[in-house]
């Protein structure tokens, strides 16, 4: 309820933003007009549509980790507090790794690009979980086609981020691969480490 709220809320603020947003799969426009204005990353519009992809992640996590490691009870009211501390490190740590290298605006326009794609993702991934949540559904088959899901969709999002900023990674390569090792994939890494592997 709360994400179909944020949702209903940020297309009353701005519904021709919000129809732009929509079709972002489909053609560039919401990002070549958006991503040029200042301080998007933290706009109310964009909040409005972030929370949802808190809501729809932490929910994914819930319904998935039972079936991998049956023998611990996992919160919902725990999964959620520990996603937004998990994303706003990261995005402190991005900003200042950004800061250190004079890349601001590279990491401002990627970071901007990877999120909005994630928050139309976890608006597509919604429907599905509902249903399997509040339906029979719920069997092994209908988990792994959600994961499936939701692992594509977060591919897709990723490798055309890649692709509209394929210019500034070959201009600074070695800050991507750096910014790529220390936020994109090592913190993962961490926590399956901490959550899986320490516990066998």
């Amino acid at each position: 309820m709360i994400a179909l709220a944020c949702l209903t809320m940020a297309k009353f603020k701005n519904e021709q933003k919000f129809h732009s947003f929509l079709m972002l799969f489909v053609n560039y426009k919401y990002l070549k007009i958006y991503s040029k204005e200042p301080g998007q990353i933290t706009s109310i519009f964009n909040l409005l549509l972030f929370i949802p992809q808190l809501i729809t992640f932490s929910l994914v996590l819930w319904i998935s980790l039972p079936y991998f490691d049956p023998a611990h009870e996992v919160n919902f009211y725990l999964i959620l507090p520990f996603l937004i501390l998990f994303i706003l490190f990261k995005f402190y740590l991005e900003k200042l790794i950004a800061t250190i290298f004079d890349i601001n605006k590279f990491t401002e326009s990627f970071h901007f690009h990877k999120v909005t794609y994630r928050n139309l993702s976890s608006l597509l991934l919604l429907p599905l979980i509902s249903l399997f949540i509040y339906s029979n559904l719920s069997s092994k088959i209908a988990l792994y086609a959600i994961l499936l899901c939701f692992g594509l969709l977060n591919i897709i999002a990723f490798l055309l981020t890649l692709r509209n900023h394929q210019k500034l990674i070959q201009k600074y390569l070695f800050y991507f691969i750096l910014y790529l090792c220390t936020l994109e994939i090592a913190p993962y890494l961490l926590v399956i480490k901490f959550y899986f592997v320490d516990k066998v």
